[in-house]
């Protein structure tokens, strides 16, 4: 107890501390009592923090129980510490109660035996409340389970707790002192277990009573009582009631006054420590005192008395348990000077000596009647008993005549009951027996045998060593012997009379033994060795009499003679005491001989013979000569026949082992001769056998234990084995050529299972080596006959006269055969056995960690070298024979991929071996090649083998071996393609291996490569088509399904529509089944991924091949259905889903670092259609981390430095023409497809000035250099990438070309917008478009073409251009179409936040037309040019003017109320096909975004008027522009269904003048006469293009309808429409005419106050609309663009659908605050 942190309040206290089994809710050990003072210390000063005890005793099983350690607080003071009270005034020396605390030694009890498991931890005291201090008793049961009771646990501020420190220890006591002087030097007490300890030793005297106050009940009236205690002996109290250990024994105990209850529960144990000459008169008297009064005298008040004896009459004990004794009462005046007088009476209910006496009547200490004490006593006595008849025995002088009786009730006495007296009663019994043999030896003898038995049981089986003490030190019958000897033999004689007590003495027959030759040890001690030699004889005729008992085969003694031989070894120790050791070995193999082998008691004798082969006799030479050969043939006929193969070889082991410690004289050598012609050819056959073996269970003979035992065993044998064993060993075999082959094929058999198979664990490395070790000595000996005895016969030549007289050569051919047959398979195994060797995982250093390795190589060395350099001469030693083992390539090859240049140098050669051996045989290397090629496939790529080095050793050493010879041209061939092969394979492994995403451009690159290699060879197509399904398998991880297609295309190509039947794939993803069947499957998987990839092109071809083997050769019209639905399917979603084109990417890798298959070579990358150069790099340097982006030309220093670069740049394609659509008119979402797929050329440009710069106007001399990239394939296909193969450079585009590729690019992109925007309602593209084409002013455009090229001094120039630059004006009269159709669509679709930069692109496009009005002229057009330019009003005029423009175009009155427009808005730039919704007009400056289109660049003053206008503007912008909620049209990409909604523009209030009063927007528009490639148009009713002119037709009437009256539904398309040319004609359009909207409907878009393509204003907020259709006249020249109203084809009527409601827009006028 390291500190007592409890407030006390000045008083004094007991510290209880017990162990407490909280299972049974018992104590289990004695208190252990620390006294503390006032002051809350020890009273000890020297003991201060260091009072400590130790509890003994303690047993296995007592550490597995839930132990608690409890204390328990006692005060010793006033009965109410407060001394305001009555109680506060009395006496101070009550013990009262004062607190509970338990702690669980559950983690102490199971820690490990260590001084770390030394713990020092407080115990948490509950206080008692004064009022219910009746549970002071329990209240540790209530803290161990706090559920048990729900009253709440007192606590103070003041209590902190006892505070201990603990540590468990293991072993004997005595021990322990010894071994930890230190601890026990601080005067640590003893605190024994309650009752015996596990085991008591003979010498151990114990003589001590516990007492265990329990209960009481007593009259209402009595409470606040005490108890004192008293033991008496003699009438005389004495000092013997013992408070602790190192405590002096006091005269009395007073106990724990309890108050408010006359039912106290102490639960208070007392240790008694008697002497054993006092127990007999001895007796415990309980005194009750009431505690209650004020006054001195009267404190403590006597009331009444309990006593009991602890002798009964008949001389035994008190019986340990509960009692229930009487109450007498009594008071101070009987001062108990006689105890005699109440000793007469009985003590309870049990005492029947004193029974007759009537308590009630006495009047000195008359009975209450209702009272009863409750004690429960424990004697823990070596010398007293309980028990009777054990008393009986103990006393057998005193009553002579009964002594045969008490003998025979011996066996009546409980276990228990014997032990505790052990050494007592086997002195009674021989002192009996030495006091009349002849008449009580039989008798004794039983008592003996059943002693013994009791011993033998589970509970007392510890005892076993107090009885083998008691023999060795305190057993004294010299006789003894002389009559157990002729009871043992009269018991083996006459067995069949009792069977059973035959077997009980024979299971003590070792102790018997025991007892006999200590008494005849004693003996001779006692004759002074001169003993009468009989000894010795009765010996031998007792085992004669067990060899002849072990001879019967009756079923009855089977039993017997089981227990007497696993008893028998422990006779022989003994009997090497008084016998010499060949006499005693000589007695135990005729008694192990003497066992039959059917009487199933072979696992008892070989338990028998084990023990004595680990024993002492097998040390000795003498009866070792006389124990191994019966050994010998009794393990060898076992382990041949497989019978307890555990045991044989364990002692087979034992017997090998023995010999490791002996030196090995020429004597030991002839045994180990012994043993190996005995063992080792059964030991071959059984390790042989086990290992094929497939029983399960741990005793069948595969178990992975019983292998290890065998090979443990054969290793040891080899071990053992010298030169001389081994030359022995072969010359006994060497006549007998098939013996010989026979062993040494079993002998290569089994060391190469040795090294292959999992027989001893991962980390047993010591073991592994000192296997390897012992089997390459072996081989070195072994294979001496393979070149002596077999060489000959494998050659199939004479023998020389030397091998004549070794073995006679079989003269039967047949036998020569044979022998010659053998002889191969011998040679072959060895090969087989040597390549496993070099290549077991335990051998490869190059594994392990360089700590490891070192230390491996500096104790065992490299055991690859020298078993590769034995195995390289053996083959050498083959001469001409070599040719019969070229099958074994793949082990050479294997051998040869073992690290180390020096081994791979000795063993490559025999590859060139074998090559000129298969040259000479079949005159090439086909079937070498193939054999090669699949095993270096599996050696490097599945198991890892193989680097650089290796191929390049590889090569150079074939090569420097293939010069001179017949074969060297083919061979060199060879060669170089099996390097070429293990480079590609290297490279697959290096990066196939890792498992996560890294690597990924690697890992394809290296399985495209190999499949590329291996697709030549059609042998290897299996290995082709392992190395598709992983590619496959790469793509599909990152959703390339259109790489993945192409790549199952790849493999469905090689099968044919055939019904062949091919085999089933090695790789289980296909049964065996027919070619077609696996083609067609293939086809169905392909066409899924080509519909996710969307290149449903590709797909189509596929169809019609399928449809037509459906159709026409299958006749299976069900799936013909099925995939011309899917054909179809594809045809819709060509024309209906919106597809981006994919954007191409060259891809530079320079730098010597990088690997072969990139290094300094260039790609082409098929990116997404969103994808930028920074995602192609950064996907890049995933796999490349060290790569630095390279953003200029790289020279020579960095293509051959170390540092690795990547260059990314995006490049243009070159679309191949489609020879179908030449002469067609082909919708735009077919052509657009070819534009950006099936495509193998690209370019791009690089700029330069060319002459001097002119810095007004830089394009005038800027050139392009257009580079141009073919590759190996067209993209999309099986990788994502394909080389470039050639590189064309030189090509020079001039200023011109530039302008004319330039105007049809954007003449291109304006009309695939304004198509879009016709017929998806998607404006904000064009939106972009047009401002960055009608102010494009910087470095490009109409303008700066004008001024550069369409002039007389450019032409006069350049004359050769004449055509380009008739060309590039047909280009710009193209494009100012383009632009009016652009600019009448964008103003039907846009609202009223983007009317005013609307009204700008109008005023800007009028301008730029007055400005090539009144500044130039036109030169005289080209004669096919003249029609065109009349209609559109240029005029033709002599080149020879010196105006700077081309054209003349009339002005009309729609450009000149565009020009009154004052105000420039401008919009905020974004990318290209996203949503624009600007932000509010009241935001800050916005800085310029990068990469957009010329004339976006928007600068901080642009914003400022976006929100102002003129009074013009004003006027036109008062009455907000909306369209149906529903107008904006969407593609739902999921259904691959367009839905468009009519947009109606609501146009009131504005002057006829303005001329910016348009109808309804137009269905789309026509394409005028001409064609242009690529240009989006309108569509008719069936989908295809009108170039027809518009006739000039009225539309249909439209009726006016009511507000409330449905619409009528409208057809989806309406094709081209005759327009009403007529001026002033306005069609009615009321809430009724209104379009319905389509089935599922766009969701309204969000109301902002940015540019957006929805409007939202309610139906009901329109009204009727009166819509001006201006006249042709208003729009003539420029802007004269004829536009469609109405639909002249019959409508297609939708089924009746009611309209969602529209939610409405609020109306909002434009902020003029800026």
């Amino acid at each position: 107890m390291k500190n007592f942190g409890c407030a006390l309040a000045g008083e004094e206290a007991d510290v209880y501390f017990t162990l407490y089994n909280a299972s049974n809710q018992t104590y289990f050990s004695e208190r252990y009592l620390a006294k503390i003072n006032k002051q809350g210390v020890s009273n000890n000063v020297e003991m201060i923090g260091k009072q400590s005890t130790i509890f003994c005793d303690l047993g296995n099983q007592d550490l597995l129980k839930d132990i608690y350690l409890a204390c328990h607080i006692v005060r010793i003071g006033r009965m109410n510490p407060h001394p305001s009270t009555t109680l506060g005034r009395g006496p101070k020396d009550y013990r009262r109660p004062f607190g509970v605390g338990v702690l669980s030694l559950s983690d102490l009890l199971t820690a490990d035996n260590s001084s770390s498991n030394e713990k020092e931890k407080p115990i948490k005291i509950t206080l008692v409340n004064a009022n219910t201090d009746n549970d002071f008793s329990t209240l540790h049961e209530t803290l161990i389970t706090p559920g048990k009771s729900s009253k709440s646990l007192p606590t103070s501020t003041t209590n902190l707790g006892v505070i201990i420190e603990m540590r468990m220890l293991h072993g004997e006591l005595e021990q322990l002192k010894i071994e930890k002087p230190l601890l026990f030097k601080q005067n640590v007490s003893i605190t024994r277990k309650l009752g015996f300890a596990d085991v008591i030793m003979p010498g151990d005297v114990r003589n001590d009573v516990y007492i265990h106050l329990n209960t009481a009940d007593f009259e209402k009236d009595r409470n606040k009582v005490e108890i004192i205690v008293h033991v008496l002996t003699d009438n005389k109290i004495v000092p013997c009631i013992c408070l602790g250990d190192g405590e002096k024994p006091v005269e009395e105990y007073k106990s724990v006054v309890y108050r408010h209850t006359n039912q106290p529960r102490w639960n208070e144990i007392i240790k008694l420590m008697i002497p054993i000459d006092k127990f007999n008169d001895t007796h415990i008297r309980f005194e009750f005192r009431h505690c209650s009064g004020n006054r001195a005298n009267n404190m403590r008040k006597l009331f009444g008395m309990s006593f009991v004896k602890l002798m009964k009459g008949d001389g035994t004990t008190l019986h340990d348990g509960p009692h229930e004794l009487y109450v007498y009462t009594c008071t101070d005046h009987n001062r108990f000077e006689n105890p005699s007088a109440y000793l007469v009476l009985p003590f309870s209910t049990t005492d029947t000596a004193n029974k007759s006496i009537n308590a009630q009547n006495n009047s000195n200490y008359p009975r209450s009647p209702r009272e009863f004490f409750h004690v429960e006593t424990t004697i823990c006595s070596t010398k007293l008993t309980q028990n009777v008849n054990l008393l009986d025995l103990l006393r057998w002088k005193k009553n002579t005549n009964n002594v045969v009786d008490t003998l025979r009730r011996l066996s009546k006495v409980g276990g228990q009951d014997i032990v505790r007296i052990l050494q007592d009663v086997l002195d009674t019994l021989f002192s009996i027996l030495d006091d009349n043999p002849e008449k009580y030896a039989d008798l004794v003898f039983k008592g003996l045998i059943y002693i013994i038995g009791v011993l033998r049981d589970s509970r007392f089986k510890s005892f076993t060593t107090v009885l083998d003490t008691y023999i060795e030190r305190h057993f004294s019958g010299a006789l003894a012997h002389k009559y157990l000897l002729s009871y043992l033999q009269r018991v083996t004689e006459n067995i069949q009379m009792n069977h059973d007590y035959a077997s009980s003495a024979f299971s003590s027959f070792h102790f018997l033994f025991k007892f006999c030759i200590r008494s005849r040890i004693l003996y001779e001690q006692t004759t002074g060795g001169k003993g009468d030699g009989r000894f010795v004889s009765d010996v031998r005729s007792l085992f004669s009499s067990i060899k002849d008992f072990m001879k019967r085969d009756e079923d009855y003694v089977r039993k017997a003679q089981s227990t007497l031989l696993e008893n028998c070894y422990i006779v022989f120790i003994e009997l090497q005491k008084l016998l010499s050791p060949l006499d005693v070995s000589t007695l135990m193999m005729e008694t192990i001989e003497s066992v039959p082998q059917s009487s199933g008691l072979t696992g008892v004798k070989l338990k028998c013979l084990s023990q004595a082969i680990k024993g002492k006799l097998f040390t000795d030479s003498s009866s070792r000569s006389y124990i191994l050969p019966l050994s010998l043939g009794i393990l060898s006929s076992l382990i041949k026949g497989e019978q307890e193969l555990r045991i044989c070889l364990s002692i087979v082991g034992d017997i090998l082992a023995s010999y490791k410690h002996l030196t090995l004289t020429e004597y030991e050598s002839n045994e180990i001769q012994l043993i190996v012609n005995a063992l080792i050819g059964i030991l071959l056959n059984t390790l042989l056998h086990i290992q094929k073996d497939q029983t399960v269970g741990p005793n069948a003979p595969g178990s992975p234990s019983i292998v290890s035992l065998c090979t443990s065993c054969f290793i040891c044998l080899l071990k053992l084995m010298k030169e001389g064993h081994y030359e022995m060993l072969i010359s006994t075999m060497a006549h007998d050529l098939e013996k010989l082959c026979g062993f040494l094929l079993r002998l290569f058999c089994v060391f190469e299972h040795l090294v292959t198979m999992v027989i001893f664990p991962k980390d047993w490395m010591v073991m592994k080596m000192a296997l390897n070790i012992v089997i390459l000595s072996s081989t070195q000996y072994f294979c001496q006959p393979l070149h002596t005895y077999l060489i000959d016969a494998v050659q199939n030549e004479p023998h020389s006269k030397d091998s004549q007289s070794i073995y006679e050569t079989p003269h039967d051919e047949g036998v020569q055969s044979r022998i010659i047959s053998h002889c191969i398979e011998v040679w072959n195994r060895f090969f087989l056995f040597a390549s496993c060797f070099l290549t077991q995982p335990c051998l490869q250093l190059e594994t392990f960690t360089v700590e490891k390795r070192s230390k491996i190589q500096d104790k065992y060395g490299d055991l690859r070298e020298p078993m590769a350099f034995h195995a390289v001469s053996m083959w050498d030693k083959l001469g001409s024979t070599k040719a019969e083992f070229k099958s074994k390539t793949s082990l050479f090859l294997g051998v040869t991929l073992v690290p180390g240049s020096g081994l791979r140098k000795a063993v490559l050669p025999i590859i060139s071996d074998i090559m000129d051996c298969e040259f000479q045989s079949k005159g090439n290397f086909s079937q070498l090649e193939d054999d090669l090629s699949d095993k270096l496939d599996q050696f490097v790529v599945q198991e890892r083998k193989g680097d650089n080095n290796y191929r390049d050793l590889f090569e150079s050493v074939l090569m420097q071996q293939s010069k001179g010879k017949d074969w060297e041209e083919k061979g060199v061939h060879l060669i170089g393609k099996i390097a070429q092969l293990l480079e590609r394979l290297i490279d697959y492994r290096n990066v196939v291996s890792i498992n996560n995403e890294d690597k990924r451009f690697m890992k394809i690159s290296c399985i495209y490569n190999l499949m590329n290699f291996l697709y030549q060879d059609r042998s290897k197509r299996d290995t082709w088509a392992r190395h598709i399904y992983r590619l496959h398998e790469l793509h599909l991880r990152k959703d390339e399904h259109t790489e993945a297609a192409f790549t199952l295309l790849e493999l469905a190509k090689t099968y044919n529509w055939s019904d062949n039947l091919i085999p089933e794939d090695s790789y289980g993803r296909f049964p065996q089944q027919k070619e077609r069947e696996r083609k067609e499957i293939l086809y169905n998987k392909i066409l899924v991924h080509l519909d996710k990839g969307q290149v449903w092109e590709c797909g189509i071809p596929l169809c019609k091949e399928l449809a037509d083997l459906y159709e026409n050769k299958l006749y299976n019209y069900k799936k013909l259905s099925t995939i011309l639905k899917t054909q179809a399917d594809f045809f819709t979603k060509i024309l209906d889903v919106k597809r981006l084109p994919p954007i191409y990417f060259l891809v530079e890798f320079f730098g010597k670092s990088f690997p072969a298959i990139k290094r300094n070579k260039c790609f082409i990358f098929r990116g997404n259609p969103c994808d930028k150069v920074a995602n192609i790099l950064q996907s890049l340097q995933a796999d490349f981390p060290n790569a630095q982006p390279l953003s200029f030309k790289a020279d020579d220093s960095i293509k051959n430095g170390q540092a690795q670069y990547i260059s990314v740049r995006q490049v243009n394609v070159t679309a191949s023409e489609n020879s179908r659509f030449k002469g067609h008119n082909v919708p735009h979402e077919i052509t657009l497809f070819y534009q950006g797929n099936e495509v193998n050329e690209f370019f791009y440009d690089r700029p330069f000035q060319k002459g001097v710069e002119d810095k007004s106007m830089p394009m005038k001399s800027m050139w392009l250099d257009r580079i141009t990239l073919k590759t190996t394939f067209r993209l999309p296909g099986v990788l994502k990438w394909a080389e470039v193969t050639q590189i064309i450079k030189g090509e020079k585009i001039s200023p011109l070309k530039i302008a004319v590729e330039t105007m049809k690019k954007t003449s291109a992109e304006l009309e695939l917008l304004n198509y879009n925007a016709k017929t998806y309602g998607v404006v904000e593209p064009l939106t972009m478009k047009l401002s960055g084409v009608v102010q494009a002013q910087v470095s490009g455009g109409i303008t700066v073409y004008r001024d550069i090229f369409l002039t007389e001094s450019y032409a006069e120039e350049n004359p050769d251009d004449d055509d380009i630059i008739q060309e590039l004006k047909n280009l710009i009269e193209d494009q100012f179409r383009i632009l009016s159709e652009c600019i009448i669509v964008h103003s039907r679709l846009i609202d009223d936040t983007l009317r005013p930069l609307h009204d700008e692109f109008k005023r800007q496009l009028l301008e730029l037309k007055r400005s090539i009005q009144h500044d130039t002229s036109s030169p005289g057009p080209l004669p096919e040019r003249k029609e065109s330019l009349n209609r559109l009003g240029i005029k033709n005029e002599d080149r020879s003017n010196k105006s700077k423009s081309v054209f003349h175009t009339p002005e009309t009155q729609a450009l000149r109320n565009m020009a009154r427009r004052t105000s420039t808005p401008v919009i905020p730039m974004r990318e290209p096909n996203t949503r624009l919704i600007p932000k509010s007009y009241k935001r800050g400056p916005v800085s310029p975004r990068k990469n957009s289109d010329p004339g976006l660049m928007i600068s901080q003053d642009a914003l400022s008027g976006i929100g102002t206008s003129d009074s013009s503007s004003t006027s036109s912008s008062s009455i907000p522009h909306t369209r149906d909620s529903g107008s904006s049209s969407s593609l739902d990409i999921n259904n691959s269904t367009f839905y468009r909604s009519s947009i109606i523009s609501n146009v009131s209030n504005r002057s006829s003048s303005d001329g910016d009063t348009f109808p309804s927007i137009p269905p789309p528009l026509p394409k005028r006469g001409g064609s242009r490639p690529n240009s989006g148009t309108g569509s008719t009713s069936s989908g295809s293009r009108s170039d027809s002119p518009i006739p000039e037709t009225d539309p249909p009437a439209v009726p006016p309808r009511k507000v409330n009256e449905a619409p009528p539904p409208l057809p989806r398309k309406t094709s081209s429409s005759n327009l009403s040319r007529r001026s002033g004609e306005m069609p009615v359009i009321t809430r009724e005419t209104l379009p319905t909207t389509h089935e599922n409907p766009v969701p309204s878009r969000p109301v902002d106050s940015g540019i957006y393509s929805g409007s939202e204003t309610s139906l009901k907020d329109i009204g009727e609309i009166q819509i001006t259709v201006p006249s042709s006249e208003e729009f003539n020249g420029l802007l004269s663009v004829q536009i469609p109203v109405g639909g002249t084809a019959e409508p297609e009527v939708p089924p009746k659908r009611t309209p969602p409601p529209v939610p409405s827009r609020p109306k909002r006028t434009p902020d003029h605050s800026q």
